[in-house]
């Protein structure tokens, strides 16, 4: 009976008790069921089988309980280390994340900076295509423009063939009448350009002796102009520019060669001394003229009769001569321009110059006033001749080979 029961503290109720908290639950009714046990073994010895089986049951039930408790711990502990594992997996797949992050950021920089470098070529190209396009816009315009004026040319072309092929077609008459025409437009050259209307008169009368040998009694009304218009350069008073302008230029190389005022000194009331003679007899005589002019020759008075000039320094006689030179070629422009007033004052102002700095008793300075006065008479007189009558009858006859009637003109 002693052997079979069972010490609260026995190391199996020990091991039980550090297990688990659950333990003491059941220990404790098997201690106090130990306890009755004991006291009731002191009173009734018919009740201990029966206690014990219930002792065995309760040290089974005890013993499985234990191990479920155990299993319950290490399934804790494994879960425990599991998830410990599976946090630190996590904190590296975290740590993978946040460098794959940072790895794809900085992707993503250097993505944005090729990008906006790409963008930049692109607008480059953009533009440079702009570009081009105008320029091939522009050439495109020109080329446009270059076929226009190409086929106005062909068209011009075609239109002077068939001219050419018409002239061809014609009579020799025709050929005279388009060298009349080329002899009066160089007669108004001559007279308008060049101011010469005797070469132009003479161009005239040979336009008329070509439209005479021609022998056409319809070109009658040609001649008549041609007639009209010789008669009017005839009655034209113009002036020799050519021949005035040569007689200005021998009188401004003459000008160098012109003396320039000296002072004559005029004075009145110098008395005339006896000269001294040579003989010893007339020593006292001497003397005295000795004496008389040596006294009279510490203060002289003398008076002029003429006005007294001062002389020009050299350098004021270079400036005087280059402006009367001025004036003199201001003369010919003058001509050039058929301005009178301007010619006449620069041929006075010249005259004027001459004849109070240079001597007027030389030769070739009365010689040189004398053609600046001649000069100064010249008049200019403009061509108030626009136009020739011939000119429009002459263009008819050599467009159309004839004269055409007023009324076709018009029309």
């Amino acid at each position: 009976m002693e052997n079979n029961k069972k010490d609260p503290n026995s190391p199996e109720n020990k091991e039980e008790k550090t297990i688990s908290p659950s333990q003491t639950t059941v220990e404790k009714p098997t201690t106090a069921k130990n306890a009755n046990t004991n006291k009731a073994s002191s009173s009734d010895n018919k009740k201990q089988p029966v206690q014990n089986r219930n002792t065995q049951k309760e040290q089974h039930i005890t013993k499985a309980s234990s191990w479920w408790i155990r299993l319950g711990v290490l399934l804790s502990l494994a879960i425990a280390i599991i998830a410990a594992l599976g946090c630190y997996w996590l904190y590296l797949q975290l740590g993978k994340q946040d460098s794959g992050q940072a790895k794809l950021g900085q992707s993503i920089t250097e993505q944005t900076k090729q990008n906006q470098s790409l963008k930049y070529e692109v607008q480059q190209v953009a533009l440079t295509s702009n570009k081009r396009i105008s320029t091939l816009e522009q050439q495109q315009l020109n080329d446009t423009k270059a076929y226009a004026k190409l086929a106005e040319l062909q068209q011009a072309n075609k239109v002077l063939q068939e001219r050419v092929n018409v002239i061809a077609q014609r009579s020799p008459n025709h050929w005279m009448a388009s060298e009349a025409e080329y002899l009066v437009r160089m007669a108004g050259r001559k007279l308008w350009l060049e101011n010469d209307p005797q070469t132009a008169m003479g161009l005239l009368q040979s336009a008329d002796e070509r439209i005479s040998a021609m022998q056409d009694p319809a070109l009658t009304p040609v001649r008549k102009a041609l007639a009209a218009d010789i008669n009017s350069v005839k009655s034209l008073k113009t002036t020799d520019i050519t021949n005035t302008i040569f007689e200005l230029d021998s009188v401004i190389d003459g000008l160098t060669s012109l003396p320039l005022n000296h002072i004559n000194e005029n004075f009145a009331g110098q008395s005339k001394s006896e000269p001294i003679t040579g003989s010893i007899d007339d020593w006292q005589q001497n003397l005295a003229q000795t004496w008389r002019e040596l006294t009279d020759g510490f203060i002289t008075v003398r008076k002029r009769t003429t006005d007294l000039e001062p002389l020009l320094s050299p350098e004021q006689q270079w400036y005087l001569v280059e402006n009367i030179r001025n004036k003199l070629l201001q003369a010919q422009l003058s001509l050039y321009r058929f301005d009178q007033t301007n010619y006449q004052q620069s041929i006075a102002l010249a005259d004027k110059w001459l004849q109070q700095y240079f001597d007027l008793t030389d030769k070739n300075t009365l010689e040189t006033i004398e053609a600046l006065d001649k000069l100064a008479k010249v008049k200019v007189e403009k061509i108030t001749l626009n136009k020739f009558q011939v000119s429009p009858l002459l263009q008819q006859l050599v467009t159309y080979g004839e004269i055409m009637p007023a009324e076709e003109l018009t029309q």
